[in-house]
């Protein structure tokens, strides 16, 4: 039988980009410059005014009995130049220290010296002093505190703000910012590198040492209140925790406190019920994964272990239950189970019945259990709750998380649950593979009955993907239909791949691409009369059922993303068979690579396509192989900010043969993780360090080509002609990086894993094609280096050409044996 692998890239070319664009000083800026007088008694009169505000409020706090605050750490809102957001512009020169950056340039922050720093710097803008000129970039301060419940409220607790009662109790999960970077290592090549060093590592240890003060300050402050009911999660630039205060102390906590960046009530964490008990049974052979197969881990409601179907993947040592009080593994949920069907959906995912025999199992499930009886995750903080499975598990790699917050993701920060996901995703080099949540029925009976069709109702707001879906490295999975249904009675809600009515859909937070991809998680009905929305057997998927309160052991009777993501859970088990040792970015770029849109998107993709569906479905033959039409090359690297990687394929001549009229497929994902800060809004600033990608055009040489993105390489600097390059003809990406070409309103450099992909006549084809990495300043000060993988697939369509063979010849790659 001829393998088809995935191959290596042979030629890399290293080097400091060349970023083209941008520049210039902002009119309001250049407008402050020229009115230094003006703009020193503008920002003067408010920090004066602010200051006189915050004295006199500290002053009362005692005979009101208030906690206790720092008289020299004053609240401040302040809007800056746009352009430096996201660029390493710091404010602690200013003795300011960010707590959150918001929309269009707004800052919360928090002076740490009673505005002694600012003013300081202020006087030197009037004076016309060295040092002061990014004075001109402060464009507004606003006094008051009105600003702040806006600022730092979820949508819920500003629609009930008004109605807080002092007296009352009320549960709500609190983010704290800490904001103190430290310089960057000394470099070891410079003069006085021992001296720095240390001075480098006291810093540090002051730093740590301050960290654990705020959190004690806070803590103390709570208390006067209140309580915290779980641990502070520290994610380096805050920590988080869920509290229990009063009405009183919550007013004092959002108009008061510092520090604070959000609070937001707590989410009611769930699974999916089985409402019907339909049942069957198939008798096969089941025959044990191979001892060296990856182990999923399934944080879920438990497993049904002794379950003839799922036994022999079972490591029964390995199982726990993280719910308190209650060391049961047992999937106790009623109708059939919720993490038995998601571990079963692992394990078969095209359903029992089709199955060939004897069967061997693909992977190792590991039983995780989370949700309680009632489906219900009962942990005060889901983010505490990963952080501990995941150091719990360190030799499982894999983790599918088929639970979601009820409610649509917030869109400002990111939730303490999914941050701590990407913190744990880059740090412990896992893989998440996350639902992206349920609309339930009764949702779907409201928008049709007032109404709002299928699947415009999917626009609306509430039906946003749900926490922690959003998660910037974590593969999020939506639902499509397999099948459609209709009776006299009784029509699906849409057709064959079409998004299942009950899919939230994207796009993420800050612009991502979300959900990553969709698989089959089934479909509802509507009743011709009535709105009257059910499930059916042929439009369910087949699932593996507990038969812990009766039934069999198989049965179509759920629908949900929940069961859509393990299909991709076991995808991604596949791929770890293939690459153990490769960075987890291989894993998830080479499973969006092998994903296709569904019917004319796939070659028309819209703003709603990508939205629905992500990338598309994914497909294993696609995702781990190859064909003689089909062939993919990949490298698995690191990058630093301003560093970029450049990689070249050359194209077999008879391929390009002028007479030739085939359609020829090039395919493009990068994958990538970085350090977060989730007191830090959109991509570019949540991350350490970004990264995008960008090819050379149709007849672009290699060495014109890295000219072009690479002002520096090893042995000398570059130069390249605009004029000449701006007449070559362009590869027609079908997404995009400019939101003004390819799909409008998406950006393909806003998410972590950015696919593209175009169609070019094979008489077209250059005699080589290539690809750069860049990696962009985010806050990381050290600089630290960043992994990456890039796939590059080429295909041709419709034709039975080979090609695989060609391509690897010409590229002089050989085959490992």
């Amino acid at each position: 039988m001829e393998k088809f692998p995935h191959l290596k890239f042979h030629q890399k070319v290293f080097g400091k980009p060349r970023f083209h664009g941008g520049g210039g000083t902002h009119p309001n800026s250049k407008k402050n410059k020229d009115d230094r007088k003006g703009h020193f008694g503008y920002l003067s009169g408010r920090t004066s005014q602010i200051k006189s505000d915050w004295a006199n409020r500290i002053n009362e706090r005692e005979e009101h009995d208030l906690a206790p605050l720092d008289a020299d750490v004053i609240p401040i809102f302040l809007k800056i130049n746009p352009d430096l957001i996201g660029n390493d512009f710091d404010l602690k020169q200013f003795g300011i220290e960010v707590i959150s950056e918001e929309e269009e340039g707004f800052i919360i922050g928090a002076s740490l010296d009673g505005f002694k720093s600012l003013n300081e710097k202020i006087q030197m803008f009037l004076d016309n002093q060295r040092g002061s000129a990014t004075i001109a970039d402060f464009w507004e301060i606003v006094d008051g505190k009105s600003w702040k419940p806006i600022h730092i409220l979820s949508e819920k607790l500003k629609s009930i703000w008004k109605t807080i009662e002092e007296d009352g109790l009320y549960k709500l999960e609190v983010g704290v910012a800490f904001d103190k970077p430290i310089e960057k290592t000394p470099d070891p090549t410079k003069r006085g590198y021992q001296n720095k060093l240390e001075e480098h590592r006291q810093e540090q240890i002051e730093r740590d040492k301050r960290f654990d003060e705020r959190q004690e300050e806070f803590e103390k402050f709570i208390n006067h209140y209140g309580q915290i009911n779980s641990s502070l999660i520290d994610l380096e630039d805050s920590f988080c925790c869920e509290v229990e205060i009063t009405g009183k102390g919550l007013k004092d906590l959002v108009f008061n406190y510092p520090f604070v960046f959000e609070v937001s009530e707590i989410d009611e964490v769930v699974g999916l019920s089985s409402e019907v008990d339909e049942v069957g049974t198939v008798e096969i052979e089941v025959i044990a994964p191979d001892d060296n197969s990856p182990e999923v881990g399934v944080i879920d409601s438990g497993i049904m272990e002794g379950h003839k179907y799922l036994s022999a993947a079972i490591i029964g040592g390995n199982s726990k239950s993280y719910i308190e009080g209650d060391p049961s593994t047992a999937d106790y949920v009623k109708n059939g189970g919720h993490g038995t069907r998601v571990a079963g959906a692992i394990l078969y995912p095209n359903g029992i019945s089709s199955v060939e025999q004897p069967y061997q199992l693909p992977c190792f499930v590991r039983n995780l259990r989370v949700l309680d009886k009632n489906n219900l995750l009962t942990h005060k903080l889901p983010a505490e709750l990963m952080k501990k499975i995941v150091e719990e598990n360190e030799d499982c790699k894999i983790f599918n998380l088929s639970i979601n917050s009820s409610v649509a993701s917030r869109l400002k920060h990111m939730s303490s649950w999914a941050a701590t996901i990407d913190s744990l995703i880059n740090h412990n080099k896992v893989i998440f593979l996350i639902s992206s949540g349920n609309i339930t029925k009764d949702d779907i009976k409201h928008y049709l009955s007032n109404g709002v069709n299928y699947p415009d109702f999917l626009e609306e707001p509430y039906c946003r993907i749900a926490n922690p879906a959003q998660s910037s490295f974590a593969i999020t999975v939506g639902s499509v239909n397999h099948t459609s249904f209709e009776d006299d009675y009784y029509q699906s809600l849409g057709i064959d791949d079409e998004v299942s009515p009950f899919s939230r859909i994207g796009v993420g937070i800050w612009g991502m691409i979300k959900p990553d991809v969709v698989e089959y998680g089934g479909g509802l009905t509507v009743s011709k009369t009535g709105n009257i929305v059910s499930g059916k057997d042929i439009i369910s998927p087949e699932l593996i059922r507990s038969t812990l309160d009766g039934g069999a052991g198989i049965g179509s009777d759920i629908v949900g993303t929940s069961f859509a993501t393990p299909k991709v859970s076991y995808i991604v088990a596949q791929l770890l068979k293939l690459y153990p040792d490769e960075d987890v970015n291989l894993l998830r770029a080479l499973v969006i690579q092998g994903a296709r849109l569904p019917n004319t998107f796939f070659e028309n993709p819209t703003l709603k396509s990508m939205k629905y569906f992500g990338y598309g479905i994914p497909s294993l033959e696609r995702v781990t192989k190859n064909t003689h039409q089909r062939i993919t090359f990949y490298n698995v690297g690191e990058i630093r900010a301003e560093e970029g990687h450049v990689y070249s394929l050359n194209i077999p001549e008879f391929l390009r043969s002028p007479v030739e009229e085939n359609d020829i497929l090039i395919e493009v994902t990068l994958s990538y993780s970085a350090k977060v800060r989730r007191t830090r809004q959109k991509s570019k600033s949540y991350l350490s360090t970004w990264l995008d990608w960008t090819s050379s055009k149709i007849d672009e040489p290699l060495e014109d080509f890295k000219d072009y993105i690479l002002k520096e390489i090893e042995g000398g600097v570059t130069t390249y002609d605009p004029e000449h390059r701006n007449a070559m003809k362009h590869l027609h990406w079908k997404i995009n990086s400019d939101t003004r070409w390819g799909v409008e309103g998406i950006s393909r450099a806003n998410s972590t894993v950015q696919k593209d992909w175009t169609i070019i006549k094979s008489h077209d084809l250059p005699s080589d094609i290539s690809f750069a990495v860049r990696g962009h300043k985010g806050w990381d000060k050290e600089n630290g280096e960043v992994p990456y993988s890039l796939v590059v697939s080429i295909e041709i369509l419709n034709s039975n050409l080979e090609i695989y063979e060609a391509i690897r010849i010409e590229n002089e790659i050989e085959l490992e044996t």
